[in-house]
């Protein structure tokens, strides 16, 4: 590696930008907002976009799909007089019959406004089998860090001396009973790992203060995290240490009351059902003398298991076009789900036993028509086998859909009930969804998604087709943490690209979980340059098709994504028009001491290892910019409250940019919100703001033929 790819020596000048709220970081982040705000946030067409976008985000009639448990059908109700929302609840059949009698259990607005706290309702978790009290999670702002109150279901009220923690942190906490509870408690920086979350787990018990709570079980401080939980139905005690990002320790709770770690390797995620242990490895795992592929699905019954045999029975087995599987259950079936060639696949299990007590798998596919992404979802588990299925096909409105496993024809059209067609927000005749891929640096192919105009994407179905009419086009990727980059129906793109004549196009790069876990592994750590070979290949490719010209091409992405545009921008500037980049991280000499960021050292590498931090050091986009570099205009967004990437990352960047005499870089933090919106009328204005800067520069569109 080359030295001018060593951390630079000397001070960081901005570094005062890290201290969050600072008075002078308040001063500089309070100038950046003004000029963002004139220039992106101060004219008819952003606030007429806001009210469309307000207005799709927060229809006044739409259909509800509540969360079930047990008769209880239970919603969070959001709409422009209720922003954070009404948590409420119904009779589960009164639902169903089309007659519900929503009883208001908590006006979260209202709280807020009681209290001065910009509440933001996180998490529930209702007392089984009793129903009548349930652990409220609220965070302030939509930060990570949430306070926890108990509630009375019943008086619609907080419980009086109840189990409470009024200090925000990365608290979890569950039922064991009425009484008692385990809670991982974050008491502040000294009591934490590296990342930032409480590596003990506590017993507590109804009356008794947290601080004499024992700790009954207890991870280390280099974990990145550790707790314990209680599943009332299989009456089961158990605990995990997250090792790092990816991997964990599980344990269960023996009958002589001691904690017995289960003999599985890190990679392998242990899970629970009906007395089957089902282990996902990440990895290549040797077990019982088969080699089992990382990303497949496995299952043995547990007793089996702590008896010492190794014999599993294999669900899912991953191929080269495939994902890794993913599982969740019903009360007597298993649903395994995967990708194939980015496409939904999903399969359902059924234990039977014999009478001379073997076991057998039956198996049979759900399959849906057309060509969509399919999401099944148990809708209560402990009662039947009723799963929610929904219908994502790009260019319509996404359905929602009751069916009953239990039904052997229940993907059958004569056998499921359309729950929720949202309305049609934006006008999609005329467009279409195209499959294309790119040949990346090391020979990779990389497949892409497009969507827009006929016009412009229809030639490229023709060998060596290219489009006949160049558009603005936005390509969007992510590439991290084994997570697919997935196109789906989208109003906020819908309204403010596609129907202005705009092309949207989405990179399936490495470092993302489309492929299995080798897709993400080949992009890890200090191989992250592949995630970004792949996106800038597709972007070339865009380009010598004929679909959009660099002067059109803009590219966007969040988190890791923001990293991604912003890596790609200081490599190839000449290659991109505009670039939005979101809660981004972007020093990656000090991500690690940034909030959570210690967590990610299995994603991206060590800055202080030699190897890993010189390749930290090639790609990171705040130590890569340069003076006299002529970059596509930048706009950088982040929140004050996002507690999981620091603002600090889009600061600093937006900082030595200016600095560096980049005037094109507009930056914008909003108070609220963690690392999303805080609600939805935040999150049009954000994305009113956004699509006008990206129009500014890329637009316009030619008119349609």
């Amino acid at each position: 590696m080359s030295d001018s790819f060593r951390w630079p020596a000397g001070a960081d000048p901005f570094r005062f930008l890290e201290a969050l709220d600072s008075k002078r970081a308040r001063t500089w982040v309070d100038e950046q907002n003004a000029r963002t705000r004139a220039a992106l946030r101060d004219d008819d067409a952003f606030r007429a976009l806001t009210a469309r976008l307000a207005k799709a985000y927060l229809p006044r009639e739409r259909p509800v799909i509540p969360t079930r448990w047990r008769d209880w059908a239970y919603d969070l109700w959001q709409d422009d007089l209720h922003p954070k929302g009404l948590w409420r609840r119904t009779r589960w059949d009164d639902w169903r019959a089309g007659r519900p009698a929503w009883e208001t259990l908590l006006d979260v607005d209202a709280l807020g406004a009681e209290e001065g706290e910009s509440w933001v309702f996180e998490q529930d978790a209702i007392l089984y089998p009793d129903g009548d009290r349930a652990l409220l999670s609220l965070s302030p702002g939509g930060a990570d860090a949430v306070v926890v109150r108990e509630f009375d279901l019943v008086e619609r009220r907080f419980v009086d001396g109840g189990f409470t923690i009024d200090e925000p942190g990365h608290h979890t906490i569950g039922w064991i009973d009425r009484d008692t509870v385990y809670v991982s408690w974050d008491r502040g920086e000294a009591h934490a790992t590296a990342a930032g979350y409480p590596y003990e787990a506590r017993r507590w018990v109804r009356g008794t203060p947290l601080s004499d709570a024992p700790v009954v079980f207890r991870g280390e401080p280099d974990d990145i995290s550790a707790g314990a939980g209680f599943d009332p139905i299989d009456n089961r005690h158990v605990a995990w240490r997250s090792v790092d990002f990816f991997d964990a320790h599980a344990y269960r709770l023996t009958e002589a009351g001691e904690w017995a770690r289960y003999d599985v390797p890190t990679h392998v995620e242990v899970g629970f059902w009906e007395g089957w242990l089902v282990l996902e490895p990440r990895l290549d795992w040797d077990c019982g003398g088969v080699r089992h592929a990382g990303g497949s699905l496995l299952a043995i019954r547990e007793q089996a298991f702590l008896a010492g045999s190794r014999e599993l029975t294999t669900l899912f087995a991953p191929q080269p076009s495939t994902s890794a599987c993913t599982w969740t259950h019903t009360r007597t079936m298993l649903i395994a789900s995967w990708l194939d060639d980015v496409h939904n696949r999903t399969m359902l299990w059924q234990p039977r036993q014999a009478d001379d007590g073997t076991w057998t798998w039956d198996a049979r596919p759900f399959d849906w028509p057309g060509d969509a992404q399919i999401d099944v979802e148990p809708v209560e588990s402990t009662l039947n086998d009723e799963v929610y299925v929904d219908v994502d096909t790009y260019l319509d409105p996404p359905e929602c859909w009751l069916a009953d496993l239990a039904d052997r024809a229940a993907d059958a059209p004569s056998r499921r009930v359309l729950l929720d067609r949202p309305p049609v927000q934006f006008d999609a005749a005329g467009l279409v969804v195209r499959r294309a891929s790119a040949r990346s640096r090391d020979g990779t192919m990389v497949p892409y998604t497009l969507i827009g105009p006929r016009d412009a994407l229809d030639a490229l179905d023709a060998p060596g087709g290219a489009a006949r009419v160049a558009r603005p086009c936005l390509l969007s990727g992510y590439g991290g943490f084994a997570i697919p980059n997935l196109p789906g129906y989208s109003d906020a793109f819908g309204i403010g690209w596609l129907e202005r004549g705009g092309v949207l196009a989405f990179a399936h790069i490495r470092g993302g979980g489309e492929f299995g876990p080798r897709w993400h592994v080949d992009a890890q750590r200090e191989h992250r340059q592949r995630s970004f070979d792949d996106f800038i290949a597709v972007a070339e490719d865009l380009a010598a098709t004929g679909v959009t010209t660099a002067a059109q091409l803009g590219i966007e992405g969040g988190s890791n994504g923001g990293l991604l545009v912003a890596a790609c921008m200081a490599q190839r500037p000449e290659l991109f028009g505009a670039v939005l980049c979101r809660v981004p991280l972007l020093d990656m000499r000090r991500y690690p001491k940034l909030h959570a960021g210690a967590a990610w050292l299995d994603e991206y590498g060590d800055p202080d290892d030699p190897r890993e931090g010189a390749a930290l050091a090639a790609y990171s986009p705040y130590h890569r910019v340069r003076e006299g570099v002529a970059y596509p205009p930048l706009l950088l967004t982040t929140s004050t409250r996002d507690d999981r990437v620091h603002p600090a990352h889009a600061r600093k960047m937006a900082a030595r940019m200016h600095a560096l005499g980049h005037e094109r870089v507009w930056y914008w933090e909003n108070t609220d919100g963690g690392h999303g919106s805080a609600d939805d009328l935040e999150r049009a204005e954000s994305d009113a703001a956004e699509f006008g800067f990206l129009w500014a520069h890329l637009g316009p569109a030619p008119a349609q033929r």
